[in-house]
């Protein structure tokens, strides 16, 4: 009896280290499992600076490493991420992006966006009418900086001679060109329409300017943020100028002109060189 007890006791002790045994394999490779899931990663795209609202993000854009992949746990991804820079040619971010965050679908607006997202706050986008001239032969591009000339009859004055040519805008950031925002591999392009970024207030003198006087657009350098201070200029102050250079010149052929008397005995004559 006391040997069928020991018997029966030690089947069970065997018994338990096995089953003790089996869960821990089983706990340890879970464990692993885990370890293994939680080091896998995949590359999504993450800003490496902060990233303004608006931003259309081409190939010039991701020329200044704007953007970089990054590893990402895969259990982890965040919905709408994408694998590389690249495929994000085209979009624009509806709200600002900051350094290391990662760039989501849900953030952007996505091809051919309004120009909405890339108006700054407190801005207006609007539209002026141009002709191939105007808009300095199709050479503005959407990003560029161009004055706003106007030509008026001013106030009080009902003649065409009255007529007066001023800086009415300066440094106005050009949003789209022939609604394109963004420029066609380097080419210039004729535009019939301009659209300009400009304040509400700035956009109340556009409108008059387009509907009292034809309206100019003078292309800017780049860096050129200098302000000018002008007069204006009418027909008057147009030959005035020409009445100068022509007096001018008439003065310089006079001073060209030389006479001397000559005299040789009685006789006297003038002579000119």
């Amino acid at each position: 009896m006391q040997n069928r007890l020991k018997l029966a006791l030690v089947v069970a002790v065997f018994f338990g280290l096995i089953a003790a045994y089996g869960i821990y394999s089983f706990l340890r490779q879970q464990r692993q499992a885990a370890e293994a899931l939680r080091n896998e990663t995949q590359n999504i795209v993450v800003a490496k600076k902060d990233i303004p609202a608006g931003t259309m993000i081409n190939e010039e854009f991701l020329k200044k490493d704007m953007l970089k992949a990054s590893p990402w746990p895969k259990t982890s991804v965040p919905a709408g991420a994408f694998s590389s820079p690249e495929q994000l040619v085209g979009k624009t971010n509806r709200v600002k992006i900051l350094a290391n965050e990662p760039v989501l679908e849900s953030r952007l607006a996505g091809e051919g966006a309004g120009l909405t997202v890339r108006l700054e706050a407190g801005k207006r986008a609007m539209a002026v009418r141009v002709d191939e001239i105007i808009g300095v032969s199709g050479f503005i591009v959407p990003d560029d900086r161009v004055d706003v000339i106007v030509t008026a009859t001013p106030p009080g004055a009902d003649k065409q001679d009255d007529r007066m040519s001023k800086i009415v805008l300066q440094n106005k950031r050009v949003l789209s060109v022939a609604q394109s925002t963004e420029q066609k591999d380097g080419k210039p392009q004729v535009a019939r329409s301009i659209t300009l970024e400009v304040s509400p207030d700035e956009a109340e003198k556009l409108s008059l300017a387009s509907q009292e006087g034809s309206v100019v657009l003078a292309l800017r350098g780049v860096g050129d943020d200098s302000e000018a201070k002008t007069p204006g200029s009418n027909k008057r102050d147009l030959l005035s100028v020409a009445a100068r250079k022509g007096a001018a010149r008439s003065t310089l052929q006079a001073r060209d002109t030389y006479r001397v008397e000559v005299i040789h005995g009685q006789d006297k004559k003038i002579v000119e060189f």
